[in-house]
């Protein structure tokens, strides 16, 4: 018989194999602090570094609460209007590593189990913007100092993607820890200038400035203070933008685990957005959960071609569209939808969309009645017809394309063009002594019905609206049923 204290070889049990492998685990956390701690004290530097660990979920809980005004331009001047938002998310994430070691160039993806919005303006009702469940799951792309929102499963529509872009991403909060080493608390640093537009959700930015302080330093955690202030635009808007704010960094586990903070907002109103004046206050936590088994282990390592991140126009009727997302709907009322088109802020176009003469199975409007009537409208406008077509079959509906020209001139009563009224034009803002085209549209399904789209741009902006109408008429379709309205609250 063996004596006690002999070593014997024998093949570990399930239950001896799971304790070995968590002692080795544990070993190599432990032998890691030690050789961070033994560095910090040979060198006297501190590295405060992210990690991407594919096979990490974490799970994060995000707030934020708004108050001040929003203006609109009026004949008088600006209107403002008390406005107050409320922003809730809850999400698991897994990022993913990337060939280059550029924040810029991150990917993740997030399973939403909340994502939702409400806000008040004024005495209107309370207004709510809600992610449905079939689009819960999002890849993130970074591209260009934003993130890129994709939903593989279902299209994305607009208000959507505006939902999902909000202050202090978890994943762009990132970019303020240091990319170098620190000699301990006290030290700051400044970070890449894509940090602040990032963070604030800025288009383009004129001037930007980022300071943090390492505050607070233990063998656990660090505590980081971050200032930022810009000036920049977005969606065409100027605005200027002022955030402060505290964030807890989980040394060992790489991430950070908290962050609240505070920004106040000035900005103008522009072709697609009313203006604000706002203060906001958003908190977020972070931590290690369970591995989510409705997150994808990979996601394609290339930046998502212009096709697959085509949004969801839902109209008020049956009618269904997919367009780039250039196009932002500037209005929208059981009887117009109005989009504009911008490109790097500036308003390049606008299309008006409106259902026409609904008529019998297999009839439509005759291009005699359709011409005269365009020549009606824009004699209005002291233009002129240049052309007109008809295509009896484009993925199933006729469409009859009329164009006309007319000259924007200077107002004889004031050298300035007039500001535009509370409710929305149903004519984009214009450049005087510019040629200016009307595209107009009636597209005919074999059902009878019929709607109007109606483009315009100006000659100086033809290049870049040029295959803005066919991108979007190839892409009509009809739902089965009508949408049902939104009752009051």
């Amino acid at each position: 018989m063996a004596h006690p204290t002999s070593q014997q070889s024998c093949p570990p049990t399930p239950r001896r194999r799971q304790f070995l492998q968590t002692c080795s685990t544990l070993a190599l956390l432990s032998g890691r602090t030690l050789a961070q701690d033994a560095n910090t004290a040979t060198t006297g530097l501190v590295t405060l570094t992210p990690r991407v660990r594919p096979e990490v979920t974490t799970r994060v809980v995000y707030s934020m609460q708004l108050e001040g005004k929003l203006s609109t331009p009026s004949t008088s001047g600006l209107s403002e209007f008390p406005l107050k938002a409320q922003g809730n998310f809850e999400f698991d994430q897994r990022q993913y590593p990337t060939a280059s070691d550029s924040l810029l160039s991150r990917r993740a993806s997030r399973r939403y189990s909340l994502a939702r919005t409400t806000t008040t303006v004024g005495r209107d009702p309370e207004r709510r913007t809600t992610l449905p469940p079939q689009s819960s799951l999002i890849h993130l792309y970074g591209k260009d100092t934003q993130l890129v929102q994709l939903s593989p499963e279902v299209r994305l529509t607009r208000p959507q993607v505006d939902l999902l872009q909000f202050a202090c991403d978890p994943l762009a909060a990132s970019g303020l820890l240091p990319t170098r080493q620190l000699s301990g608390s006290g030290e700051s640093w400044n970070v890449d200038p894509w940090v602040f537009a990032m963070l604030t959700g800025v288009d383009a930015f004129i001037t930007q400035s980022v300071t943090c302080t390492l505050r607070q330093l233990t063998p656990a955690e660090a505590l980081i203070d971050f200032q930022c202030t810009g000036q920049g635009a977005v969606a065409g808007a100027a605005t200027e933008i002022t955030l402060r704010g505290t964030l807890t960094f989980v040394r060992e586990a790489g991430l950070i685990r908290s962050l609240s903070a505070t920004m106040q907002e000035k900005r103008s109103a522009s072709a697609v957005n009313a203006g604000l004046n706002v203060n906001a206050t958003i908190e977020w936590s972070q931590e290690v959960t369970t591995p989510a088994a409705t997150l994808p282990e990979e996601i394609p390592a290339t930046f998502p071609e212009e096709r697959q991140l085509l949004l969801t126009l839902v109209t008020p009727w049956r009618l269904l569209l997919l367009h780039n997302r250039n196009w932002h709907v500037f209005h929208e009322t059981a009887d117009l939808v109005i989009l504009r088109m911008l490109d790097n802020g500036s308003l390049i176009a606008q299309c008006n969309l409106a259902p026409a003469a609904q008529l019998s199975a297999g009839k439509f409007t005759s291009e005699e009645e359709f011409v005269a009537d365009v020549e009606r409208r824009i004699s209005e406008r002291q233009g002129q017809i240049v052309s007109s077509t008809v295509e009896s079959d484009v993925g199933g509906w006729r469409i009859h394309h009329v164009q006309a020209t007319s000259i924007i001139k200077p107002s004889q009563n004031s050298p300035q063009p007039a500001p535009q009224s509370p409710s929305p034009s149903t004519n984009p803002p214009a450049p005087t002594n510019q040629t200016i085209f009307w595209d107009y549209y009636l597209c005919s399904a074999r059902s009878g019905e019929q709607y109007s789209l109606l483009f315009s741009h100006a000659d100086d902006d033809s290049s870049r609206f040029q295959g803005a109408p066919e991108q979007l008429l190839k892409t009509m379709t009809l739902r089965s049923t009508r949408p049902r309205p939104a009752l009051p609250r």
